[in-house]
């Protein structure tokens, strides 16, 4: 018999033992697991049960004072995998609030310390810190055990999807430790680490390279940023990667972007989004770095200080010129991660930019088709579940061939429903505004004045939303 344990941070096992020849230690075992408390068998104790409700007391972040919050049963969000953050998150009962549940890494900065650096820059459009609590931790509930000669499960066919595969390590160690179980992929070598934040004023790398492009057929003409590598997994030398299950209760309570109800609903909310990121860029110091369907919701503009769509979950976020945070892994959504993030490139807010680009687009032609009522019709054989197959270098390659002028047309035509063709003037032009045109390729560097980016891609919203609400009216 072998004893496995599964938690947030992997797998460890106890040695093997035959219960033929030790029974006394198999029956102590199976005592031990019937006799086990509801922390001891993972359970969660933070949540109250009363009858069929779940309630939580939460101090309040301005005043310390205990409110008594009541859940909603289904949660809005819920991470169905073990070895990442476990997100989940569930409004409260007078709608004024959501809830959120997550393991994140003990060497990121607190996403609560964020959103109160956030409140005290003035930064508008980002959801409010209503109160948290830290649960519990990796290392509290490891407390006591000792860890020798940690390893890896290494992939046999590398994916950014998958990476489970069964391990030939030594059954004599007292307990193994199993990293990766998980939907990221394990790097094939190591990479050059630098600081994960860099801005132009903060870098001192970050070396003014003029594009000065008087070539024929280049369009661009700005400063751009040089581009950095990074490494998307910052080993240590832990037996483990400790991580800290936080409560967090945020306001506004909205929607997730994928259940826009209108074209309008769905353009007014990703333009403020976009809104909201540069104001917690410029304004905060602050870069979000998961830009995702999940990261963006559908608000009550009266609730929401006049914003129709806000940013959440700061948990990947970073104060620009901080540097790196030194956890072990750099995770997003990989379907809406840019091509140079992909590829290893230091992380800026054009990258994030880019992200709300295939927002647009994973909304238009995925969720397009679930709006109108008829999913049967959606494509089968789409383009963009690509976007989430294969390895982090397949997938960039993939994502820069759909971006480039013929892909990019094909794309409308094969993924968008016939109602939404009224979307693809404003997605041509977001497309050249993110990937001008250099000696006939794409290019897709940061410049180093973001309203380069900024000012046209809300432009370009705003003409969008004036195009069409004719056409939703009538």
């Amino acid at each position: 018999m072998e004893l496995w344990v599964f938690d947030r941070s992997g797998a460890y096992s106890s040695d093997e033992f035959d219960i033929h020849e030790q029974p006394e230690r198999f029956i102590r075992t199976i005592a031990g697991y019937l006799m086990m408390k509801d922390e001891e068998l993972g359970l969660d104790t933070f949540v109250e049960q009363d009858g069929g409700t779940r309630f939580i007391n939460i101090a309040e972040d301005a005043s310390s004072s205990k409110t008594r919050l009541q859940l909603k049963r289904d949660p809005i969000v819920l991470q169905q995998a073990i070895v990442c953050r476990g997100t989940n998150s569930y409004r409260s009962k007078d709608r004024k609030h959501v809830v959120k549940f997550s393991w994140v890494s003990s060497k990121r900065r607190p996403e609560a310390g964020l959103l109160r650096l956030a409140k005290q820059r003035g930064v508008k459009g980002v959801v409010k810190l209503f109160g948290h609590h830290n649960i519990t931790s990796i290392a509290e509930l490891r407390e006591g055990l000792t860890f020798k000669n940690p390893y890896c499960f290494q992939n046999t066919t590398p994916s950014a999807v998958s990476s489970f595969s069964q391990s030939q390590g030594s059954p004599s160690q007292s307990f193994t430790q199993l990293h990766r179980l998980s939907i990221i992929e394990e790097p094939q070598k190591k990479r050059k680490s630098v600081d994960a934040g860099g801005m132009p004023s903060k870098r001192s790398r970050s070396i003014s390279q003029k594009s000065r492009l008087s070539k024929q057929g280049s369009q661009v003409t700005y400063s751009v940023e040089e581009a950095q590598t990074t490494s998307l997994f910052a080993r240590d030398d832990g037996p483990f990667d400790d991580r800290i299950f936080r409560c967090l209760v945020i306001s506004p309570a909205g929607r997730a972007i994928s259940k826009f109800e209108t074209i309008l609903e769905l353009l007014g909310a990703l333009r403020d989004a976009i809104k909201a990121h540069r104001s917690l860029y410029v304004d905060g110091n602050i870069l979000h770095r998961d830009i995702s369907e999940n990261n963006i919701i559908i608000t009550n503009p009266e609730e929401a200080d006049g914003f129709r769509g806000m940013l959440i979950d700061l948990d990947l976020a970073t104060e620009i010129g901080s540097g790196r945070s030194g956890a072990r892994f750099r995770t997003g959504t990989m379907e809406f991660m840019a091509i140079e993030v992909l590829l290893n490139v230091d992380h800026t807010y054009r990258h994030d930019l880019e992200s709300f680009f295939y927002v647009l687009i994973w909304q238009c032609g995925r969720r397009g088709w679930a709006l109108l009522g008829n999913s049967k019709d959606r494509p089968k054989a789409s383009l963009v579940t690509r976007w989430h197959t294969g390895s982090f270098e397949e997938i960039a390659a993939i994502k820069r061939g759909n971006m480039e002028a013929g892909g990019f047309e094909r794309l409308l035509v094969k993924e968008f429903p016939p109602q939404f063709d009224c979307m693809k003037p404003l997605c041509r032009e977001l497309r050249g505004i993110l990937f001008p045109i250099h000696d006939n390729a794409l290019f897709i560097k940061t410049p180093k004045d973001p309203e380069i980016l900024y000012g046209p891609m809300i432009h370009a919203f705003d003409k969008a939303i004036n195009d069409i609400k004719p056409t939703e009216a009538g």
